[in-house]
Parts: C-alpha cells; structure tokens; sequence
C-alpha cells in the first residue's frame, strides 16, 4: 500500500486545482504519477485492470506510465503529480472525517502556490500518507474489537472461553485487545467477561428456576465456590443469600 510503503521516494512536479467537464476521457500513459484529491463530484477510472469509483473525499493514486479510462461527472479535484515515483499500484483512499482530506489537500495546495517550496510540500504530503495509514489501522482495530465483542457476547457463558480464542476470532493481539477494552469500558476483557456471567448470574437468581450450582454453570463457571465468592464480592452476598433476600 502506497500509504505504508517504508521504500517510498518521489519528487514533486507540481500541485493544482482542476475542474473535469462531464463525460468520458482517455488518457494516454504520462510520465508522472498522480496523487488527487476529489473534492466535488465523481469520477469512476479503469486503470490497469482495476475500476475505481472517487466520490468527494476520496484519494486516488494513479502511478506513472499507465494509461487508463475516466468518466467524470462535472467534478474538482486537487492533485499532486509525482515525478520518479516508485510506488506502482493504483489505489483508492478514503479519510475517516469528513472534511479532514479537504482541509490537509488544500492547505497543502495552499503551501505550493505561496512558495513553490518542494521540501515543504512533500512532508505535508508523508504526513496525509502518514494520516491515512493511522486511519486505516484504527478502522481495522474497530473492526476486530467489534468481532471480538461480539464472539464474547454469543460465547460468555461456555466455561471454555478464554482471552486466546478471542483474539483469534478477531485476529488481535492481546494487548491491543485489553488496550481496546480499556478505552471505551475502562475494564479488561477478562472483567467484562465477568460483568456478564454476573448480570447473567443475578437473572437467574431472581427466575428462581435452578439452584446457585446450575446457575455457576450456566453462567460459564466451572467452579462453583468461586462463582459464590466472587458473586459475594460484587453484590456483597453470597448467591443463596441473596435469593433469599429477592424472593422475600
């Protein structure tokens, strides 16, 4: 991916604004890549085998020496193009916020047309590369921290569950993943697991349908005298006790 490329080198020729009338173009193989910003409209590219679709706030890379096919409807864009770039693949980027793509293309369409200053520019550029390379890691974090909570939420009261087996349903690490737990429930996975098969726990209890040994195995506890303690040291009663205390 051009956006976490570690051998990635260009100099940059230049960086403009562009209307696109509406209709279809070709065009011909250029001798610089092309890294664009679409601000308003559409444009849907067939390049080197692969149909892209830009809406507004989407970022396209066309690399150097292809040909390709464009249909525009009536569109802007703002584009660096790239001289002795090495990166060859086309792509098609979004940013997460909307307006933030709009906000980094112009400022840096702003840079060049004050001073034309080639060093400033292309670290403004590694730094949109660099922004959407953090973007990307964070959706894909979400994605997995969403599969894992989800594979938790169907799976919490199979005593057999453990933090391994979810982080290999979600393909996470367990440190990101008690990272993820810690951010937005300010528990780890472990705890959370634990909150469940409690508030499971306590659901049961107050049915009155099985004794507190089923309810400890249903609710995922292989042991009953911990479910007992550690259901005392949250409600500050023993299970049996607290029945008692309910159906009273």
């Amino acid at each position: 991916m051009l956006y976490n490329f570690d051998e990635l080198s260009f100099q940059i020729l230049t960086i403009d604004r562009f209307l696109h009338k509406e209709g279809i173009f070709h065009v011909v193989e250029r001798p610089y890549a092309a890294l664009s910003f679409r601000v308003k409209g559409t444009g849907h590219f067939k390049i080197g085998g692969k149909t892209l679709f830009t809406r507004p706030g989407d970022v396209l890379f066309i690399p150097a020496d292809v040909p390709y096919e464009v249909e525009y409807s009536v569109s802007e864009s703002i584009v660096a193009n790239l001289q002795f770039c090495n990166y060859t693949e086309p792509e098609l980027f979004s940013f997460q916020r909307e307006g933030e793509g709009a906000l980094l293309f112009l400022q840096l369409l702003t840079d060049w047309q004050a001073n034309h200053s080639v060093n400033g520019a292309k670290s403004t550029l590694y730094a949109i590369l660099e922004k959407i390379d953090r973007e990307l890691k964070i959706s894909a974090e979400d994605t997995a921290f969403a599969t894992c909570l989800q594979y938790i939420e169907a799976h919490f009261c199979d005593p057999s569950l453990d933090i391994g087996s979810v982080c290999e349903k979600g393909f996470i690490s367990p440190s990101s993943l008690q990272r993820a737990f810690l951010q937005r429930f300010g528990v780890s996975p472990k705890q959370y697991i634990i909150k469940l098969r409690m508030n499971k726990a306590l659901q049961l209890l107050i049915e009155n349908k099985h004794s507190v040994k089923e309810i400890s195995f249903l609710c995922g506890f292989s042991d009953e005298k911990y479910f007992s303690r550690a259901f005392r040291e949250k409600y500050g009663y023993p299970p049996s006790q607290l029945r008692n205390h309910i159906v009273i």
